[in-house]
């Protein structure tokens, strides 16, 4: 295939107003929003989880205020079976605010999975619009990056630190708030420490922020590296490059690591500012306790429950200290989507769009012009016609087949199938009309089935017996193993042989029968029997074949060659006139023409 043309102005343009129409009314802020439902629920919980830590703050004062005998007799009796009510009624509290933790962790982690979920298909849906142009600058890595690591980092953040920031926001207000009744001097030096924890965690996040993104840059060069090897393997082996690979993933993931402990420190910075926050608090409320108590402000009861309000508040001072590190993480990921869900792609398909429909099968280029490989194309497919088109590696002559397909969309002139417009039409309509072979179309992973009606999915088991027939796979699925179409294939097919991967390439492209055939040199794996059983196949569809070869087998079969020679259709001949030139071009000590089916 010819290499991929530069993308013009118009398809660099962000396209913001298809954004919004798939992100909501507010577009980006839409996008990434936690559904309403999920925060309500979530405040309801941190608020029924601070009432209960409130009532058992409230209600173990009571206890231990009680603790010291001051009646007797029937009173102290009373008093006696009061207090192990009170101990019941602690261990109730106790026991829902577990539950209600439990509750609050799950809804909070499933809100997040739902946003994921919806960003993930959304990528993907934006990634089946982007044509192979729009992917050449593109590291596998990167886009990887994007559907794995950036979507987990963002959940964390709507999860960890949005919903479940704001129910520990909500606890830690209500017991601060019975801190203050207990005591308010202590209440006042506990928030004092809080406040510079707060303080102390915002100073580090500028450093944080900077880390992430150097961390994600090494770390998408050391995937894409690895994909990049994981698909030429076999080249670095045979150019004895091993040693140099390895030696240059060694520097990749030496920088990575570096940057990994960065992060790792400074994450590791803020919890230790968390933890620590707390532990300075419970030790400020003890020191302002033994303060009082010398003055005699105080008694040693209501120091021990301001201690343990503070050991109670640890969970909630932690989970608000480590907002700051999902939300720097949670921002960058969250950047990265947005530039990916910006980049260039098709317009968003709607359904104004009619779907191509093609009846007769003609096809009409005018003045069709593709960017540093089609200049200016102009010529007629009759319906039903087998069209070969000669033309070397960089003619153009394979780009005028990823016109039709639309793998590219021409920047100026128009493809015109049966009076339809191409560009006008849904491209997702295309593969219902269009079969098409060419090398950068590879193998699904799946069965050989799967591979064969991957495009025609209603094919009978019938169809699928007679493609198989009339190419000979029959003969080539025993050695594929003992499963038949059933047998597994890897992806890309790479555990079968070339040829096998052509034969079932071409099933495909034949399978249903499209109207619209195109062959980008199907044969080239094929031994010369394997070649004149597919070459059959082909001659017998019925349907507007366009096929790019050069094998002069080929050519003779055609209805009508084109030559194409830099971007330009030079020549057009019919068949008859190919094979007489042929004929008087040949050696004289031949006696016959090839036999052709």
């Amino acid at each position: 295939m010819d290499a991929p043309p530069p993308l013009g102005p118009s398809s660099q343009t962000p396209r913001r107003a298809d954004l919004k129409a798939l992100g909501g009314p507010h577009g980006d802020r839409d996008r990434f929003r936690v559904p309403r439902a999920a925060v309500w629920a979530v405040v309801a919980l941190g608020l029924a989880q601070g009432a209960c830590l409130l009532a058992f703050i409230l209600l173990l004062s009571k206890v231990v205020e009680v603790l010291e005998p001051t009646t007797v007799g029937f009173a102290a009796e009373r008093q006696y079976r009061h207090s192990l009510l009170a101990c019941a009624v602690l261990a109730g509290l106790g026991a829902t605010l577990g539950i209600l933790r439990a509750i609050e962790f799950s809804v909070t982690e499933r809100a997040g999975y739902a946003v994921v979920r919806r960003l993930r298909m959304e990528m993907y849906a934006h990634l089946q619009r982007m044509l192979p142009g729009h992917l050449l600058h593109r590291a596998r890595g990167g886009l990887l990056l994007r559907l794995t690591g950036d979507l987990s980092m963002l959940r964390m953040w709507l999860s960890r630190g949005q919903l479940q920031g704001t129910s520990a926001a909500i606890t830690l207000v209500a017991g601060l708030a019975g801190s203050f009744v207990l005591n308010w001097p202590m209440a006042c030096s506990l928030v004092a420490v809080f406040s510079l924890g707060a303080v102390a965690s915002l100073y580090s996040g500028q450093a944080m922020r900077s880390a992430t993104r150097t961390m994600r840059r090494r770390r998408s060069l050391v995937i894409g590296n690895i994909t990049e090897q994981l698909n030429a393997l076999a080249v670095t082996q045979v150019a004895g490059r091993t040693g140099g690979e390895f030696a240059r993933l060694s520097r990749q993931n030496d920088s990575l690591n570096r940057a990994l402990v960065r992060v790792a420190d400074l994450r590791g910075r803020l919890r230790g500012l968390a933890t620590g926050t707390s532990m300075v608090g419970t030790a400020a409320v003890v020191a302002t306790g033994v303060v009082q108590a010398r003055r005699g402000d105080v008694l040693p009861a209501t120091v021990l429950l301001e201690v343990l309000v503070a050991r109670f508040l640890t969970r909630s001072v932690r989970t608000l200290g480590l907002m700051h590190d999902y939300w720097h993480r949670g921002t960058v990921s969250r950047l990265k989507i947005l530039d990916f869900l910006t980049s260039s792609s098709r317009a968003v398909e709607t359904a104004l769009l009619p779907p191509l429909r093609v009846r007769r099968g003609e096809l009409r280029f005018n003045d069709v012009t593709v960017q540093g490989a089609l200049d200016g194309l102009t010529a007629l497919v009759e319906p039903g016609t087998v069209v070969a088109i000669a033309g070397g590696a960089d003619s153009g002559a394979a780009t005028v087949l990823d016109v039709v397909a639309r793998l590219v969309d021409p920047d100026g002139g128009a493809v015109i199938i049966d009076d339809q417009d191409l560009v006008e039409t849904a491209p997702s309509s295309i593969g219902r009309a269009v079969g098409m072979v060419g090398p950068d179309l590879p193998l699904m992973r799946g069965t050989v089935t799967r591979n064969l009606t991957y495009s025609a999915r209603s094919s009978t088991p019938q169809e699928v017996q007679r493609i198989a027939f009339g190419l000979g796979l029959h003969q080539a699925l025993p050695r594929l193993g003992g499963s038949g179409v059933d047998e597994w294939l890897v992806e890309g097919g790479q555990n079968i042989s070339p040829a096998d991967r052509q034969l079932i390439a071409l099933g495909r492209a034949l399978m249903g029968n499209p109207p619209i055939l195109l062959l980008n040199r199907p044969f080239e794996a094929l031994d010369p029997a394997s070649r004149i059983l597919a070459r059959a196949m082909v001659l017998r569809h019925r349907g507007t074949v366009l096929w790019c070869t050069d094998d002069p087998a080929d050519l003779a079969e055609a209805d009508v060659i084109w030559v194409v020679e830099r971007g330009r259709l030079t020549e057009v001949k019919d068949s008859g006139t190919y094979r007489e030139e042929q004929w008087t071009g040949r050696n004289p000590e031949e006696t016959r023409w090839p036999a052709t089916t």
